[in-house]
Formats: structure tokens, sequence, C-alpha cells
């Protein structure tokens, strides 16, 4: 058995995060990893998508871009960040474990299969989330699938449907588009990459309409199975069903036959069988509860990343991660803002959002109000139809502090670093314009 002061149950941005801020603390860290060292980000998330989608805007340059080359250099790319966390936890006395770790006491990890046990003194779960399924649908791998199935296919599929309209659904779905895919999108909510708001959300929907993509927006799943034509789809108008859904509001079904089916409908975190319950860790729906410094109910037992619920983004969870590690050495953590963390959808068209939607202000008591401007690339070679995007900013009426922002186009991404960065230092709604439109 051995014995530690830190030990860290998953090894993403979180893990390795807190691991290294552990280490360098002073403390005799170990970190213990079931699948792959980089988690969900390096190996099926962030890094291979982006890679993936890097290559589908090079398809049609010369020479063209074949998805057989672009897959084997996300796979490779991913393998180098494992081989670099990997050295960096090397060098830096991290002692790396593999196995599915499961708490047996409160200072206590037991690894399966091996059955090695380890002690410490405060232990970390960073266990990340595990994909959303559908009621009653048989997931095979290899024709009903997540993301993770996706991306070792060797070539794309002829046709797909996508069910979900996030982050995941429409970058894989800008990925096979650009490669040959026939790729219908599905989406229960009124509008599609989390933009939550009907104008946007409609020139997302064109851009898309435009490069070959069908999108259908208020819809229920009804069924989805494997036939002998293919994966068979079928689905309804929900009660948010708006004028581009598939099916008419009522009894109406709809059925869609394509080769692959992908579901990207969600998250959820990952804190079942690890031994929580026994020990009485606080959750509430599978998300443990946790305070400023990323502290739980039980004393020495801290959460950090998309398992508490807060926020499933590398960066959030590379934040708390760090503020763990602070919290076990002393030291005083300010809460992170959650909101005012940026979320990026790097599709064909680029959505970016930062703190409070016009929603969740009003939500929050705020009278909200609005501004848009179009904004450009600012220093960037586009090519015709990739000018300008749009930013809508939401402020206090009272104050005209910014409270949010939501940027879309082709580097929105790019570009909501500055509103992120004056957001979150209280800036009023018309230096958040100025800093990405010409003044007007």
């Amino acid at each position: 058995m051995s014995g530690y002061d830190v030990i860290i149950i998953g090894s993403g941005p979180g893990g390795y995060a807190a691991a290294l801020k552990a280490c360098k603390s002073g403390f005799r860290t170990a970190l213990v990893e079931k699948d792959l060292v980089g988690g969900t980000c390096i190996n099926w998330g962030c890094v291979p998508t982006k890679v993936l989608l890097k290559y589908a805007k090079l398809k049609n340059a010369a020479p063209a871009t074949e998805y057989s080359e672009a897959r084997d250099k996300c796979l490779k790319i991913a393998s180098e960040r494992r081989g670099k966390l990997e050295l960096m936890f090397k060098e830096n006395g991290i002692s790396l474990h593999a196995g599915a770790a499961r708490l047996t006491g409160a200072n206590e990890v037991e690894l399966n299969p091996s059955g090695e046990k380890l002690t410490g003194k405060n232990i970390i779960i960073a266990t990340g989330f595990y994909p959303n399924r559908i009621g009653g649908v048989e997931y095979d791998g290899a024709d009903i699938i997540t993301v993770r199935e996706a991306l070792r296919f060797e070539k794309p599929p002829a046709s797909a449907v996508i069910v979900g309209s996030g982050a995941t659904g429409m970058e894989i779905a800008t990925v096979w588009n650009s490669f040959g895919t026939k790729v219908t999108v599905l989406e229960k909510l009124p509008c599609i990459m989390g933009l939550d708001d009907e104008g946007l959300s409609k020139t997302a929907e064109g851009h898309f309409r435009d490069s070959g993509i069908q999108i259908l927006t208020g819809v229920n799943i009804e069924s989805i199975v494997k036939t002998a034509a293919g994966v068979e789809v079928k689905f309804s108008a929900g009660s948010g069903a708006g004028a581009n859904s598939g099916a008419n509001p009522g009894s109406c079904v709809t059925k869609l036959v394509a080769e692959k089916a992908m579901i990207a409908a969600g998250v959820s975190p990952n804190s079942g069988g690890i031994g929580l319950e026994a020990l009485g860790v606080e959750m509430d729906r599978g998300s443990i509860n946790i305070d400023g410094g990323m502290r739980t109910n039980i004393p020495g037992i801290y959460a950090i990343g998309d398992v508490t619920g807060k926020l499933a983004l590398a960066m959030a969870a590379s934040i708390q991660g760090m503020s763990a590690a602070g919290s076990i050495a002393g030291e005083d953590i300010k809460t992170p803002v959650y909101e005012n963390i940026p979320r990026c959808v790097f599709s064909g068209i680029e959505a970016a959002f930062v703190g409070l939607s016009e929603r969740q202000a009003e939500q929050r008591g705020f009278s909200a109000v609005t501004t848009r401007r179009p904004f450009k690339p600012y220093g960037k070679p586009v090519k015709p139809g990739e000018g300008e995007g749009i930013i809508k900013v939401v402020a206090d009426a009272k104050t005209n502090k910014a409270l949010g922002a939501v940027m879309l186009g082709y580097d929105a991404t790019d570009q909501i670093a500055i509103p992120t960065r004056l957001i979150q230092l209280g800036a009023a709604a018309a230096d958040v314009i100025n800093s990405v439109c010409d003044v007007r």
C-alpha cells in the first residue's frame, strides 16, 4: 500500500492541472487513470476535433486533403500530447497509476483490476462526464455511436444523422460535411448551438444550409434502430418546433435513414461506481456538490471538472484543478465565476459566449438591454461569404455594465478574448462593443 499527500482520480485537464499544482506545492502526488492519459479533451474532444476541423477547411486546397490523412494526423497529435503529459508527470515526480479507482474510505483508493490500494491525506475526484444516451436506443459502437466512435472511422460515412446541435454535434457535422457526408442535424430546442437567440440561430442555420447540412429544430426523437437499409431515425415535432422542424406538431412522425447516427445530446457527470455514495458525499442529480475551494462535504475529499456539473469545459476544469490543489496547500482561493469563462463552438460558422445570456440576466433580476453590431475579422484574409459576424452584448439597463456577450462569425472563437476580459473587469457595454467593432 502506497501513501500520498494527494491522490487525483482522472487525468484530464482538471486532473493533470491539479497534479502539477500539488506537486509544485511540495505534496507527494499520485494520479490514477483508467483509460488514456489526458482524458476526453486530448483523446476524443478538444484536440482531435480541432485537428479534423483544420483539415476540413483545407479539403478543397491544392493538393486536396483526404479524410484518412486528417484522421491519422489527429490521432498522431493526440498520441504526442499524451506522451508529453506522461513525460511531464515523470519529470515532476507524479506517480501515474493505471486502473479504475474506487474510494474504499475517505483516505483510501482501490484500483481495479490490480487490487492495488493507495492511501492519501487528500483525494481529488476528476472523473469527468459520460455522453448522455437516449432511452431505448441500442448503441453498437459501429453505426449508432457517440463522438468517441466517430473519431475511429477511417473514412467519413456516406450519410449521417446527428442528434444534438451543441459543440460536439456541429463540429462533427462540419467535418463530415466537408468530406462529402450528407448530414442531418436534429435538435430538440428551437435554437441551435446553444444560442438562445432566434435571430442568431437562424443566421447560423442559414450558413449550415448553404454548406449542405440539413438542420431540423424543435424535434423529439421517437426511436433509433438498425435496419437492413441503414440506421432508421424516427422523430416528431415537440412543443418548441419552429419553421425548420421536419415534422408537424402533434401526431406526425418523420423517418430518416442514414449510414450512421451519432448521439451528441449533452453529457452527465461520471460520479457513479466510485464509492461516493457509501462515504456520504453529497450530490445533486449525479453532480458532486462543492464549495468555492472545490471541497465536498467530506473533509479531505475534493471534486473538480465536469463531474461537479459547473461548466463542462477543459478551461473550467483546469481552473478548478489548480483551485483544489491550492485549497489543500492552504491558499486563499476565490470562487471561480463560471459564466465568465468563454464557451466556444468551432464549427463552420463559429459561436462564442461569455457571461450571461439575456434570459439568464433577467432570471437574476437584472433589467437587461441588448446591443447588436457587425464585427469584422480584422487582419485576416477571408473567402467570399466569410466577412462580417455579429456580436450581441447584454447589459444592465440601470448601470450599462456589460453582463455577457455572444459572437457569431468565422473567427468568433478568437475575437471573444477581448470581450471576455472586459466583462471580467466590469466594463461598460459600449467598451465591449467597440473592442471588436468599428466605432459607429
